[in-house]
């Protein structure tokens, strides 16, 4: 991150006047960038500048000099006179600019303006007149003109200066006007300024030091960037609504806002600059996730830069906000130590907040739509078992966090209960019993923060959830929800009616070492994320989808087989974990690394995968090792040449086999018929020899 030096900046910003906020912002943190556009320097301007070289001319009150065209530019004017009237010409010479520091010394209560006046400094020579209380524009002038005393471009299009004494405590801008030029209505005596829906630019100091101003509605103008200073030391403003296409707010746009206590950010805005809302009333800041830059004493900085004790950023998980809650820089004594909240915790800590709690005993409960929602509990004991019902009201829900502050190894809700909070119960937790009537536990990682908890139990009912040996599932058991961190098994087959593994079910538990996922279609993103004894995981052919971050962290896997069914692969899915070498690299090089993950591909890793798949794809992305025509047999992985001449030999030894014992089958086939025809010619013969005897033997009688 760039800073400004720090030190000049801050004594700039705190001894800044409205006198002092004629000349450019860049005076302020001079060679830098503020990361919001100046647009109050137009290109007449700098040609009005560039002729600062001649020699000054005095003629009366007012000192000036002539441009390369003849023509009088006004520098100075140390009149005292209550009205001053500019004058057409000075010795002659025809008067046609007035320059930024033209009035830093008057005092006048109304200025008129000649109509050969082509162009007045867009720096508003007009700001350091505190007693001014009107401007008076001839009629003719074809570039300005004045409306009940105040100064616009002539087509009304820019209002330039709102005199600063001018009577009054409420000022409408006209319905038309675009621009509000530089410090245009500054240190005014009003309460209120409407802005039309027209408004879509503004300049530094536009509104600065109105002390009186207590409110300032953006929300119908297409206004992009709140510029410098825009709001500096409006010390009665308590309410700030910004237009949604706002995406900037510049350098030390709030400062000094005392009275401002909390401001809703515009969702699309992208940077905020340093000192922008420094000693205000905030207390908390948060910050929307579209933020990428915060400069620093953004926030939580009082008058003398001093950080502001109990100061609460909330935002989202690396994020820029995030990291200002921890900003640090050594070279400007700058070290951010604020307490930093994530925005969905925020939201319901707010939720809570505006809750009727009640206590009884070590539960604190509310009643909601007359349904009893235990809130909080501060058990001790080894189990808290939930009572049905606390002062006459069923309990019939768990609240968010209920069980956070709760240091009950065991917890058994009550059979009333139906609906159970996201991150209910705590890392000290290591069994749950739940209702089996319970229809919804909310999130879709609901013990991700249980870090002891060992077995999960549903009991009987017709809910929407059931458990199997300490894990819980959807009532159908189509989908795997949470396997216990600290469950204790090394091996752990899915059942096959499970299609899907939630996100992050098996997330952190270092025992686990072998899983069969049978039939599962999809792994949830995070599903077996830092699992770092899981070594062997069998994915079935059914897998079609697998998400990002998956098996991140099983460092104790070499290798996985991934089929051709799979149509999508998320990102760090296999083979990567985590390295703190590399996450220092990031965190010393933000600006250039912004954006790169902390995770690099484990040495030796690789995934056997079938030719031209998407898992192969993967793998060449990733630059993963890759092992292509293997099949798998039992727990290895085989070459399938070899496989296929393995099976050819074992083919062709049956077959010599079979060959052999068919062999010797038809031999002894042969000599058993042909000794079945000899016995059969020989009970041939003896049967013919019978019947000749049988003859003989009549022929004889």
């Amino acid at each position: 991150m760039k800073y400004y030096n720090k030190t000049a900046a801050l004594t700039l910003c705190l001894l800044i006047s409205l006198s002092a906020a004629v000349p450019s912002a860049t005076a302020f943190a001079e060679g830098e960038s503020s990361g919001v556009s100046d647009t109050t320097e137009s290109a007449a301007a700098e040609s009005s500048e560039a002729s600062d070289e001649s020699a000054e001319i005095t003629s009366g009150d007012f000192k000036y000099i002539v441009d390369d065209d003849g023509n009088a530019h006004i520098t100075s004017c140390s009149s005292t006179a209550e009205e001053i009237d500019i004058p057409e010409s000075l010795n002659g010479v025809p008067v046609t600019e007035i320059d930024k520091n033209a009035f830093m010394n008057c005092k006048p209560k109304k200025i008129a303006i000649h109509g050969n006046i082509v162009y007045i400094s867009a720096d508003n020579p007009f700001a350091p007149c505190l007693t001014l209380e009107e401007i008076a524009v001839d009629e003719d002038s074809e570039y300005y003109t004045a409306v009940d005393g105040v100064l616009y471009s002539k087509d009304m299009k820019t209002i330039m200066h709102y005199p600063s004494a001018k009577k009054g405590d409420s000022f409408a801008i006209p319905d038309g006007v675009e621009e509000i030029g530089t410090a245009a209505i500054s240190d005014t005596p009003l309460k209120e300024i409407i802005i039309p829906d027209s408004v879509n630019t503004l300049n530094r100091h536009c509104f600065s030091f109105n002390s009186k101003l207590t409110s300032i509605d953006m929300s119908g103008t297409s206004i992009t960037e709140i510029p410098v200073m825009a709001f500096v030391n409006c010390d009665a403003l308590t309410e700030v609504v910004f237009s949604d296409s706002t995406g900037a707010i510049g350098l030390a746009a709030f400062m000094g806002c005392k009275s401002l206590a909390e401001v809703t950010l515009p969702e699309q805005l992208y940077a905020i600059d340093q000192n922008a809302f420094m000693d205000t009333a905030m207390k908390i800041a948060v910050i929307p996730d579209s933020v990428q830059s915060i400069g620093y004493s953004a926030f939580g900085y009082d008058e003398n830069e001093t950080p502001v004790t109990d100061f609460t950023i909330v935002g989202s998980a690396n994020s820029a906000a995030s990291r200002y809650a921890k900003d640090t820089d050594a070279e400007y004594d700058y070290y951010n130590d604020f307490t930093f909240i994530e925005r969905s915790a925020y939201e319901k800590q707010l939720e809570h907040e505006a809750l009727n709690a009640k206590q009884s005993g070590d539960f604190e409960y509310a009643v909601i739509d007359g349904e009893g929602y235990i809130l909080a509990c501060t058990s001790m004991e080894k189990t808290v078992e939930v009572p049905a019902e606390i002062d006459g009201v069923s309990i019939t829900a768990i609240y968010y966090g209920a069980f956070l502050s709760c240091g009950s190894k065991n917890i058994i809700l009550p059979e009333t209960v139906k609906t159970i909070g996201e991150n209910a119960f705590s890392e000290y937790a290591e069994s749950v019993t739940i209702p089996g009537g319970c229809t919804l536990i909310e999130g879709d990682e609901p013990f991700l923060r249980c870090h002891s908890l060992k077995n999960i139990t549903i009991t009987e009912g017709d809910g929407e959830y059931c458990s199997q040996d300490g894990v819980l599932y959807n009532k159908d058991r189509s989908l795997l929800i949470a396997y216990p961190q600290a469950c204790e098994n090394t091996e752990f087959t899915v059942p096959d009616t499970v299609k899907e593994i939630a996100p992050s079910a098996f997330c952190y538990n270092d025992k686990l070492q072998k899983a069969d996922l049978t039939a599962v279609e999809t792994i949830g993103d995070y599903a077996f994320e830092g699992c770092p004894s899981l070594a062997e995981v069998k994915l079935p052919k059914t897998l079609k989808k697998v998400g990002q971050n998956a098996f991140l962290g099983c460092s104790a896997m070499k290798s996985i087989r991934v089929y051709d069914k799979v149509e999508y692969i998320g990102s760090y899915a296999f083979g990567y974990d985590y390295d703190e070498q590399l996450a220092l690299e990031i965190q010393n090089n933000e600006d250039e690394m912004s954006g790169e993950m902390p995770y690099s591909v484990m040495e030796g890793f690789k995934m056997y995968v079938e030719k031209d798949s998407l898992a192969m794809q993967y793998a060449v992305d990733c630059g993963i090792e890759t092992v292509s025509d293997t099949v798998a047999v039992g727990s290895k992985n085989v070459d399938k040449t070899f496989l296929y001449v393995v099976i050819g030999a074992l083919a062709a030894a049956i077959l010599a086999i079979a060959g052999i014992v068919t062999g010797k089958t038809i031999s002894k086939k042969k000599k058993a018929k042909a000794a079945a025809e000899r016995k059969a010619k020989a009970a041939e013969k003896k049967s013919e020899n019978a019947q000749e005897d049988k003859e003989e033997n009549a022929d004889e009688a």
